[in-house]
């Protein structure tokens, strides 16, 4: 890696930490600039705008999820194994990040803001909810899901679940989360075999 690449690298985990604690939106070149010990123009030369900055942070936690979630839930046995890897790595980096998953709170946060931030994030779930389709397709394949099954239902069941269980655990704060989201996601898993 480059040292730009590097630098460019370092701000971006500094600016999703900063995302992941305050929101998507607090994050700034000044603030992000100060947090980082860069000069502003240092900073700005990197992204050239607040936009591009947020649009490079939601990359950098996709390239992240990608490498943290997705790829190794792909490892597993494909079919149920894989949906189950999935979702525990899923709250693995859920769990890891201080205010939750970065993609459902700027999810929220931009839901009603259009521009290219939003339709960034938007591209970000598309790309999510195929993800979850796919490896549905996959199950159906190696045949511990029913053939006929909805794939669409299945993201969304399953993406619900997800949710929910980020309700739990970063809202409520219940300590019976991990053990009603295993129940969930069995009752869930037995709806599509």
């Amino acid at each position: 890696m480059e040292k730009g690449d590097t630098t460019r690298h370092a701000i971006l985990d500094a600016g999703l930490k900063m995302a992941t604690q305050l929101s998507l939106e607090s994050v700034t070149i000044g603030h992000l600039a100060k947090v980082t010990q860069m000069s502003k123009s240092g900073l700005f030369a990197h992204f050239q705008s607040k936009e591009n900055l947020q649009i490079g942070i939601m990359q950098h936690a996709g390239e992240l999820f990608a490498e943290r979630v997705v790829i190794p839930a792909l490892m597993a046995k494909a079919g149920i194994p894989r949906v189950k890897a999935l979702v525990n790595n899923w709250i693995k980096w859920s769990s890891k990040m201080t205010g939750g998953c970065i993609f459902v709170s700027s999810s929220t946060e931009f839901t009603s803001r259009p521009g290219k931030v939003r339709d960034f994030i938007l591209e970000q779930q598309e790309a999510w909810l195929d993800s979850l389709r796919r490896i549905a397709r996959s199950a159906i394949r190696v045949g511990d899901f029913k053939k006929d099954i909805d794939c669409d239902q299945f993201a969304f069941d399953l993406y619900s679940l997800l949710l929910g269980f980020h309700l739990y655990d970063r809202m409520l704060n219940h300590e019976d989360t991990k053990k009603r989201q295993d129940v969930a996601l069995d009752r869930l898993l037995d709806n599509y075999r």
